[in-house]
């Protein structure tokens, strides 16, 4: 039941962002991609790694974006049977051109997040987590990009599953309008 909660809430947001309220002209635009992160956990010698993903709806024609993102892994890089970690929540980000095919991205995460190191009997939750992030993006053609990125990710509630993330993101942005509902 623990798990079931954070998800319900995922599900919401993302009906919530993906509804014709959100968008506020005909043309929607917004992008989805996948991650993979490192995570240095406070206080672990080790590097762990995360993946997960994102979807975001643009504002009209800005460049203002407002989604919803997941992460799943294991924070210090032993397997998911000894430790695991996940956290998500809203997205609010803004991407910036720098050329035709370079793209600077800031972004906030809101959300809830959890975490679990069995060696240490560490079960730590947070209904309070905060990542920000920045990145660099480069096209790779036809609406996709990789971005490196990295993020600082606070969990008020769960120190021991706070630290910096560095990684890779593939995603897709796309720019067709859709056809209005009249």
């Amino acid at each position: 039941m623990k798990i079931l909660r954070p998800f319900i809430i995922l599900s919401w947001l993302l009906l919530l962002t993906t509804s014709n309220a959100f968008s506020a002209d005909t043309g929607f635009r917004g992008k989805a991609g996948f991650d993979i992160k490192g995570f240095k956990a406070n206080l672990q010698p080790n590097v762990g790694w995360l993946a997960g993903g994102r979807w975001a709806g643009y504002f009209g024609t800005s460049q203002v974006y407002m989604g919803v993102a997941a992460y799943f892994g294991a924070p210090t890089g032993l397997t998911i049977t000894k430790e695991k970690m996940y956290y998500g929540g809203i997205v609010l980000g803004v991407d910036h051109s720098l050329s035709k095919t370079t793209v600077f991205e800031a972004n906030l995460l809101l959300g809830y997040g959890e975490g679990q190191m069995t060696q240490f009997a560490l079960v730590e939750r947070s209904h309070y987590v905060v990542e920000s992030g920045i990145g660099l993006g480069f096209g790779l053609g036809d609406g996709w990009r990789m971005t490196f990125a990295g993020s600082y990710l606070h969990m008020a509630e769960a120190k021991n599953f706070s630290g910096p993330t560095f990684g890779i993101r593939f995603q897709y942005r796309s720019s067709a309008s859709r056809k209005p509902n009249d």
